[in-house]
C-alpha cells in the first residue's frame, strides 16, 4: 500500500525535537561538572551525587508517568511537563549552592519522566508496524543527536559566558519547544492536518490510536516475568549509556587533561557516529529485513544482542593513552548501544496488552533509571578510589554482559511456537492459516488472524510468540 501522506513523520520529528531538548537539559550539568566542582569545592564522589540527582526523581515517576500517559494521553501530559522543564533549567541557572542545584535537578527528573514513555506511546499510535523500527529510531536517535549537539554547543556557551549561561540557554530551548508542542501535537483521531487516507493507512498497518487505559492492565504487566526480564535487560543498557553520557566530558578532562571546549568536541564525535548507526541499522535495516519476510523476533533478537555486545567495548576506552583512541572505542561502544536501543524501545508498543503501552514502557524505564542512579554515583566513587576510569568502564561492560543474557532469555525461540497467555489478556489464536487481506495490504508477520484484526482496532494483545507471563 502506498503511503498517502507524511503528517505522521512530522509528528515523529516533533517527538524527536522534544527528546533533543530533554537531553540538552540533562547534559548541561555534565558539561558544567568541572566548573561546579571548582566553584563549590566538590570531589568526584560528591560530584557523582549531584550528577545523579536527576535520575532519583526521574526513576520514581516512571510507573506513575506510564499510567498517566495511558490515562490522560501524551498531548496534555507533555504540555504540562515541558513548562516544568523550563522552570527547572531556570532554577539551576540561579542556584546559589549545591542544595539548590540538587532541588532543580529533582524537579527536572519529575518533569522529564514522561518523555520517553510518551514518545513510545505516541509512536505506537501514529505509525504502522512496518514503519515502527524507523519511527522508534527517530525518537531514540534524538537522544544521541541531543548529546552530539549539546556537548560542543553548551561547552562553547559555558566557556564563553560561564556555566549559568548554559542553563539559561536550555531554558530558552524548553520554552520554544513548549510553544511548538501546544500548537502541533494531537492524537491521530483529533489531528486537523491528518488526511482520512493517511489515517486509514496508519490504522490498517496496526497503529494503536484507540489504545486507552483499562482497569487491571498495570497489574498484568507487573505480574509478568517476561516484562521484568525485559525491564532488567533495558536497565543494563541504560546503566552503561548513562554512565558514558554523564562522565564522558569529565573522563576526557581528567584522563587526558583537555580543556572544557576540547572535551566537548571530543565527546561530540561518538554521539554523532552512534546517531547514524541507530538510524541506519536499528531503524532502516530492521524494518527492511522484516518487510522482506524475515522472522521479526529473530531480527530484533539478533540486533539487540549484537548491539549490546558491541557496547561492552566501552571497557577498552579506559585503557588507552590517547584521546583519539578513546574516541574510537567510545564510538564503537555507543554505536552498538544505539543499534540496540530502538529495538528495546519498540517492544512495549509491539507487545504490551491493550491500554498498557505506557505502563509497560514505564516499568522498563523505571528499572533503567533505578540502576542508572546508582551507576552514576558508583562510577564517580570507583574513579576516585582507583584514580582512573578504567575500573568503572570495566564494570559497565560486565553489566552489559548480564543484559545480553536477560534479553536472550526474553526473546529466545520457543520450541512449540504457541503463544502463552498473559494475565488479563485473551488467549491467542494458534491456527497457522494466514488471514485474507485487501490487495496490497501486508499482514504483520507476528500477528495471528484474530490478532491482526485486533491490531487494526488498536487492541492487540501481547503478540510475542515468546511471551511468558505468569498464569
Amino acid at each position: 500500500m502506498t503511503s498517502p501522506g507524511r503528517a505522521r513523520w512530522a509528528i515523529g520529528g516533533l517527538l524527536a525535537g522534544g527528546i533533543v531538548v530533554n537531553f540538552l537539559d540533562r547534559t548541561a550539568l555534565s558539561v558544567a561538572s568541572s566548573s561546579l566542582a571548582e566553584e563549590f569545592g566538590l570531589g568526584l564522589g560528591r560530584l557523582g551525587v549531584v550528577l545523579s540527582a536527576f535520575t532519583w526523581s526521574y526513576c520514581l515517576v516512571q510507573l506513575p508517568a506510564g499510567v498517566l500517559v495511558d490515562r490522560i494521553g501524551v498531548a496534555w501530559l507533555t504540555r504540562i511537563a515541558s513548562l516544568l522543564w523550563a522552570a527547572a533549567s531556570l532554577l539551576t541557572a540561579v542556584a546559589g549552592g549545591v542544595g539548590g542545584i540538587i532541588a532543580a535537578r529533582l524537579l527536572l527528573g519529575v518533569s522529564e519522566g514522561p518523555s520517553m514513555v510518551g514518545a513510545s506511546k505516541a509512536t505506537a499510535a501514529w505509525f504502522p508496524l512496518g514503519e515502527r523500527g524507523r519511527a522508534t529510531a527517530l525518537f531514540d536517535g534524538a537522544t544521541k543527536l541531543g548529546n552530539m549537539v549539546s556537548f560542543p554547543v553548551l561547552a562553547f556557551v559555558m566557556s564563553t559566558w560561564g556555566w549559568r549561561a548554559g542553563f539559561l540557554f536550555t531554558t530558552l530551548a524548553s520554552v520554544l519547544f513548549t510553544a511548538v508542542w501546544w500548537w502541533g501535537y494531537r492524537d491521530p483521531s483529533a489531528h486537523p492536518l491528518l488526511s482520512a487516507s493517511e489515517k486509514e493507512f496508519i490504522l490498517a498497518g496496526g497503529a494503536r490510536d484507540t489504545d486507552r487505559w483499562r482497569t487491571g492492565r498495570l497489574r498484568a504487566v507487573l505480574r509478568s516475568r517476561t516484562s521484568w526480564l525485559m525491564a532488567l535487560g533495558f536497565a543494563c543498557y541504560g546503566y552503561t549509556i548513562n554512565v558514558v553520557l554523564t562522565w564522558m566530558p569529565e573522563f576526557f578532562q581528567r584522563e587526558f587533561h583537555l580543556r572544557l571546549l576540547s572535551s566537548g568536541a571530543y565527546s561530540m564525535i561518538p554521539w554523532g557516529v552512534a546517531t547514524a548507526a541507530e538510524l541506519l541499522v536499528g531503524g532502516w535495516l530492521v524494518d527492511k529485513l522484516i518487510r522482506t519476510g524475515r522472522d521479526p523476533m529473530a531480527v530484533r533478537r539478533s540486533v539487540l544482542v549484537c548491539g549490546m555486545a558491541l557496547g561492552a567495548t566501552v571497557g577498552a576506552a579506559g585503557t588507552v593513552r590517547s584521546p583519539a583512541l578513546a574516541v574510537c572505542w567510545m564510538s564503537v561502544s555507543l554505536s552498538g548501544l544505539a543499534i540496540a536501543a530502538p529495538v528495546a524501545w519498540s517492544l512495549p508498543g509491539l507487545l504490551a496488552p491493550a491500554g498498557a503501552v505506557g505502563a509497560a514502557s514505564g516499568l522498563m524505564n523505571f528499572a533503567n533509571t533505578a540502576v542508572t542512579a546508582g551507576g552514576v554515583a558508583l562510577t564517580g566513587w570507583l574513579a576516585e578510589v582507583s584514580g582512573t576510569f578504567h575500573v568503572p568502564f570495566l564494570v559497565a561492560a560486565l553489566v552489559l554482559a548480564v543484559g545480553v543474557l536477560l534479553y536472550w532469555r526474553v526473546l529466545r525461540p520457543r520450541r512449540d511456537g504457541v503463544p502463552p497467555r498473559t494475565p488479563g489478556t485473551p488467549a491467542a489464536v494458534t491456527a497457522p492459516a494466514a488471514p485474507r487481506t485487501a490487495p496490497g495490504h501486508r499482514v504483520h508477520p507476528t500477528c495471528q488472524p484474530s490478532q491482526h484484526r485486533q491490531a487494526e482496532n488498536g487492541n492487540a494483545p501481547w503478540r510475542s510468540l515468546r511471551w511468558r507471563g505468569r498464569r
